[in-house]
């Protein structure tokens, strides 16, 4: 069982007319590194031509990753297939002072576009997955100054195991409950065949056999389009993929949590049941470690 996990660093786009977090270049790096841990699994990890450099050294020479199982891939994020349409609704002042990238969230989808499908199962993930604010204490691992905010001894090669195990014949999604811990609105209730709001999909982790992508992708490509053109708009990837689950859901398998904290992140004077009554997003990866 073959499988590849695609996902990006862009670390330096906070500011300009992209819009991404800051502060992250560290983050990034030592988070992928902990995905890493999954062995079982090869990883492609697209780029700038400004930072490809730095992450070879890091990875190649600083830790002795394998390029055959992180390969660095150049990509220009302003040529994708959305950017036509991107550009002309794009309200560049206001992206300049947000933390999210569109392109990058688009490219998740179309990036799959570009491998060559010798995988069974293809995942993209997020780079910056794992960290403290998602991981409780007790599975950091690391005692290194910055890696111990990231080293999460959660993903290994059982937990990808049992991702694929769970994913089955169908496509992989992790949905957030939306109504008691509301976190999103939603795109136009028209595009919904019923409307339905409860379950907000994140874009973290997704994927699925390689035979199920294309459709997906095509499904993605499809309402984000029509959503651009009809409603000049550009909505984030989630809000798309939430519509997808709810509008197709004979396509997905999916895993549920209801808040993002952990027993260590959470802030302070929440009722004491909190996490008795509230699944938090890492026990979704505790289940697939059992």
């Amino acid at each position: 069982m073959k499988v590849k996990f695609i996902t990006c660093i862009y670390s330096d786009l906070y500011g300009t007319e992209f819009g991404g977090r800051p502060g992250r270049v560290g983050h990034y790096r030592w988070s992928l590194l902990s995905l890493l841990k999954m062995t079982d699994a090869d990883f492609t990890c697209y780029t700038s031509e400004r930072e490809i450099e730095s992450l070879k050294e890091f990875f190649y020479n600083g830790y002795n990753i394998s390029p055959e199982r992180l390969e660095f891939k150049l990509f220009d994020i302003t040529k994708t297939r959305h950017s036509e349409n991107l550009y002309k609704i794009k309200k560049v002042a206001e992206i300049q002072k947000g933390d999210r990238c569109l392109e990058i969230q688009y490219l998740k989808f179309e990036w799959f576009d570009h491998e060559d499908g010798s995988y069974d199962y293809y995942y993209w993930i997020d780079a910056g997955l794992s960290h403290v604010g998602l991981f409780p204490n007790r599975y950091l691992t690391s005692t290194h100054l910055e890696q111990r905010y990231y080293e999460c001894s959660l993903f290994n090669n059982d937990f990808l195991k049992q991702l694929i195990e769970f994913t089955d014949d169908k496509f992989f999604m992790i949905g957030k409950d939306n109504e008691r811990n509301y976190w999103s609105g939603t795109v136009d209730t028209k595009w919904y065949t019923k409307y339905d709001r409860s379950i907000h999909v994140i874009g973290g982790l997704f994927g699925g056999h390689v035979s199920k992508w294309k459709h997906i992708v095509d499904l993605f490509d499809d309402y984000l389009t029509k959503i651009m053109v009809e409603d000049k708009d550009h909505p984030y990837e989630e809000l798309i993929m939430s519509l997808m689950s709810v509008n197709h859901p004979e396509l997905f398998n999916k895993k549920f949590f209801d808040t993002w904290w952990s027993e260590n992140s959470g802030v302070k004077g929440l009722p004491d049941n909190y996490y008795e009554i509230n699944k938090s997003f890492y026990k979704m990866f505790e289940e697939l470690n059992q």
